[in-house]
């Protein structure tokens, strides 16, 4: 016999449902305490965060902008109904008769435009935009889930109109504790929660701000973010260098755009061209933005916030897909895909 669970928003108490599954599912169950409630009333009741979390962040932005429709990554557009990152997972950690949450959403996707309407045509849940590429938020699961020592900040430090005014600067790690560096000048050192955050108020000054990550007081891993200059050229990032000649088979191609050093420009929107020759085809292109009315088939996209994406499908010829990206004004780029 297949064990049944049932996802509710509301009524779990009501009509003997709950009663009648073998597991309860809660979605939002962190209003009004429900899950708590309800433990200490039905002890035995198998539990779930069916569905959970729900915060509204934007790639790459950090005020929020209602006219194009942006959430910051800080997460302070929460709705009535939901909770930040931190809170959901903290419920599931502390406890423990939570058996484990559902994020909505692991991706952004088409509609629900939360908190926004039209124009704003994507949603902001997600842990990633829907060309895949990470939140923040989505290193903050890191740092709770993972091993490997990382760590993580936020902003990024392109901020010609703040000089001199107070930022949040927020850091998340699974080290023990982050010092956080301001050209060359230390800001302090914290200790580190791995299912929270760190946050420093730091005034603004152009540089590098640099987030060291300890352990056993001994420096194991760093993250740094500095201003970067203007847009220079593209880079072009292949998933896999390979794909099948069976006329289904994609590799997506991750376009950065880039300043002469190198660094990603943090709020670049340059239009990108493609051109394709060889046994393949472009399926698609995207950039996260949850307000761009661009179309998803075409050869051209714009960077939002420094990226986009296109994904390109094989034939059934074997053969060398290459691929080349230009812009106005930048270096272009070029990758070859191989097709066996």
């Amino acid at each position: 016999t297949r064990l049944t669970i049932a996802c509710m928003n509301h009524g779990w108490n009501d009509g003997g449902y709950s009663n009648s599954v073998d597991i309860t599912g809660y979605n939002y169950g962190q209003r009004e305490d429900q899950y708590l409630i309800d433990h200490e009333q039905f002890p035995d009741r198998i539990m779930i965060g069916s569905e959970s979390t729900s915060c509204t962040t934007t790639r790459g932005i950090y005020e929020n902008d209602d006219v194009k429709g942006y959430c910051s990554s800080y997460g302070d557009q929460i709705p009535e109904w939901s909770c930040s990152h931190e809170k959901s997972w903290q419920d599931m950690v502390n406890h423990p008769h939570l058996t484990g949450i559902f994020v909505w959403t692991g991706f952004d996707y088409r509609g629900e435009p939360t908190p926004y309407e039209w124009p704003c045509i994507g949603s902001h849940f997600g842990i990633m935009d829907y060309c895949g590429f990470p939140k923040d938020a989505y290193y903050f699961y890191k740092a709770a889930w993972t091993e490997e020592p990382m760590v993580h900040i936020l902003p990024h430090w392109n901020w010609p109109d703040k000089i001199g005014e107070e930022i949040d600067v927020w850091a998340y790690s699974n080290c023990e504790t982050v010092e956080l560096v301001l050209n060359g000048h230390s800001l302090g050192e914290k200790s580190v929660d791995r299912n929270s955050r760190m946050e420093w108020k730091v005034c603004y000054a152009p540089g590098e701000l640099i987030a060291i990550g300890k352990i056993a007081g001994k420096e194991i891993t760093r993250k740094v973010v500095a201003k970067t200059g203007t847009p220079d050229r593209i880079r072009l990032e292949l998933d896999k260098n390979e794909v099948k000649a069976n006329g289904t088979d994609i590799a997506m191609i991750k376009v950065s755009i880039l300043d002469a050093s190198g660094e990603v420009v943090p709020m670049a929107d340059n239009e990108v061209m493609f051109t394709i020759e060889g046994p393949g085809k472009i399926i698609g292109v995207g950039n996260g933005d949850p307000s761009s009315h661009e179309p998803d088939k075409a050869n051209r996209r714009r960077a939002f916030n420094g990226h986009c994406l296109a994904i390109v499908q094989a034939n059934k010829e074997p053969g060398d897909i290459v691929i080349r990206a230009t812009s106005v004004s930048l270096q272009a780029a070029v990758a070859v895909i191989r097709v066996e």
